[in-house]
């Protein structure tokens, strides 16, 4: 059956943003059709199984401020029963060491050297400049030291980000970063704990069974009118009209994009959008989920991810899914999650599977957290669109491309669609609060 030809709302992306949009106009009873590239919905919120193994696209989890349970999100349809709530643990390898982070908040936990240079350092940190011109470098100088922004804070973000962290406004930092407290750096300083609670992922949710994947499957049941494989080749918003390399064009009254919004403007050919859009700059990850044979090293119990500032090192973090979901994989095997930073253009120019991760599985092995012989299968994501960055040339562009694409009744939704750093939840409820918005302006 061909797509009609006419709709009067056209959702761009089935992850979770887009699902959560096409279920509010759905419940609206708003005539809506929601289109996908990819073979299944659920974007970078997939859970694949392979083997004795399940693995997300890397670790996805779903941290809860604006709803007590997991229940509680709109049209989630989701059982709290099949949901564990879980006190994070995560560390930072630093000095030959696993430091509890925040390791800003942990000093007393490093050896005796670098505690006592970090505590000079932080002695003598420059003021912040109230500058526009001031970097996410700056903001970290001046918030915790130069000592330990050198031993992990810059080249940790750097080695997520791929990107230099001068490049970066000290606006990026939200809350996704723990603002410079003096009281909890001079308590970690004295070892009085506990301090992890004072940020944003102390507690997350995940599911019993399975892997993240059960939240698209939640958001998807009972939803109509879907059509993956449709992959966007252009879209005329003087026309209201979009192309598909599969369904032709269709008409459409109003749209609600997830896609990445660089691309989206790509896709217009509007050069006032495109010149903006040559300002957005983001990474990409490389995530590689191993299933291994047997159990975690012991120093890993219990232990849910861990960053990795080392330059030398190729990848920035190492999670693990089965201490974070027992029933990620069979019992008595084990299963990570590895993270690999680069630049958005070195993607296609990199040996994934002949090079990189040759030397991740070796990294891992010669750290002594993994021996190769107990890997069992490995399966590699790729994250094209992984961090945004906040870059003062964002931030200008970005006002300009919002309120060009708002002229056309184009509405942006989602992490990737607001070229924001945001949660599952803040995403999700970017589409819902959108999709209402239209709604009560349509009805006046």
């Amino acid at each position: 059956m061909g797509l009609p030809q006419k709709i009067p709302a056209i959702v761009l992306g089935g992850g979770i943003s887009g699902l959560t949009a096409a279920r509010t106009l759905q419940e609206q009873q708003r005539e809506f059709l929601l289109l996908e590239r990819c073979p299944t919905l659920g974007g970078l919120t997939r859970t694949v199984e392979v083997g004795d193994f399940c693995f997300d696209y890397t670790g996805h989890f779903l941290h809860l401020s604006r709803y007590a349970t997991p229940g509680d999100i709109p049209y989630a349809n989701l059982n709290n029963d099949e949901w564990a709530r879980i006190s994070r643990r995560s560390c930072c390898f630093v000095g030959g060491k696993l430091i509890s982070a925040p390791i800003q908040y942990n000093l007393a936990e490093l050896p005796e050297s670098l505690f006592h240079q970090c505590v000079e350092s932080y002695n003598a940190r420059p003021s912040l400049l109230n500058s526009v011109d001031a970097t996410f470098r700056d903001y970290m100088v001046s918030g915790f030291g130069q000592v330990l922004s050198d031993l992990f804070l810059i080249p940790q973000n750097e080695k997520t980000m791929a990107i230099s962290l001068d490049l970066l406004s000290k606006d990026a930092v939200r809350r996704f970063f723990p603002a410079p407290d003096e009281k909890l750096v001079r308590n970690g300083m004295a070892a009085r704990a506990p301090l992890s609670a004072n940020s944003y992922n102390s507690t997350f949710w995940y599911p019993k069974t399975g892997g993240i994947g059960r939240l698209v499957q939640g958001l998807r049941t009972g939803i109509r009118n879907c059509a993956v494989n449709q992959d966007i080749t252009s879209v005329n918003l003087r026309e209201k009209t979009i192309c598909t390399s599969t369904s032709g064009m269709i008409r459409w009254d109003q749209m609600f994009s997830s896609i990445p919004l660089k691309s989206l403007c790509e896709l217009t050919g509007d050069e006032g959008l495109q010149s903006a859009a040559s300002s957005l700059s983001h990474s990409s990850t490389i995530s590689f989920n191993i299933g291994l044979r047997g159990p975690l090293r012991p120093e890993f119990e219990d232990l849910h991810w861990l960053y990795i500032p080392d330059r030398a090192i190729p990848f920035y973090r190492v999670g693990f899914y089965s201490n974070i979901g027992k029933g990620t994989c069979a019992s008595g095997n084990s299963a990570i999650y590895v993270e690999v930073g680069l630049p958005s253009e070195e993607v296609d120019r990199t040996d994934l599977l002949h090079d990189l991760q040759p030397k991740v599985v070796q990294s891992l092995e010669d750290l002594g957290w993994i021996d190769s012989r107990d890997v069992v299968c490995a399966v590699i994501h790729v994250m094209r669109h992984a961090y945004v960055h906040h870059t003062p040339r964002r931030d200008r562009a970005l006002d300009v491309i919002l309120s060009r694409l708002r002229e056309y009744d184009v509405v942006p939704i989602g992490r990737y669609g607001l070229w924001d750093y945001t949660g599952m939840e803040d995403s999700m409820e970017s589409a819902r609060a959108a999709v209402l918005e239209v709604g009560q302006c349509n009805t006046v």
